[in-house]
């Protein structure tokens, strides 16, 4: 009787024991079943967005071309302001060029006045 007692004791504890075990088997399986829908929902999530900005993102990459195109905008402005001033500073040197061509123009030297004068006066005092 006393085996006998024994023998179910040692039953009911390997029960007991395989139960515990089971039941921490079963604990550890949920979890990670768990965090893998987990997973799966952020991966779905993450692939419904792929290839897809956000609006934070949209709204940077907008700001930063808008100020690349203000940029080029600016440059071509110097730009044309610069060949306007260019243009301008040729054509008052392109002036100036001309303004001194008129004033030498018809202007003569002193040497030939003196020549002549000296050739005109014809004989000298000497001769009669």
């Amino acid at each position: 009787m006393m085996k006998r007692t024994i023998f179910l004791t040692a039953v009911a504890l390997l029960i007991s024991a395989g139960m515990s075990a089971q039941n921490a088997t079963r604990t550890q399986t949920e979890q990670q079943n768990r965090s893998a829908a987990t997973v799966q929902e952020q991966t779905q999530g993450q692939y419904q967005n792929y290839g897809q900005m956000t609006s934070e993102q949209k709204q940077a990459r907008n700001a930063e071309r808008k100020a690349l195109k203000q940029q080029e905008k600016e440059l071509k402005k110097q730009q044309k302001q610069q060949k306007m001033q260019d243009q301008q500073m040729k054509q008052e040197q392109y002036m100036d060029q001309n303004k001194a061509a008129v004033k030498n123009k018809g202007a003569r030297t002193a040497t030939p006045m003196k020549n002549a004068a000296k050739v005109s006066r014809g004989s000298g005092p000497g001769k009669k």
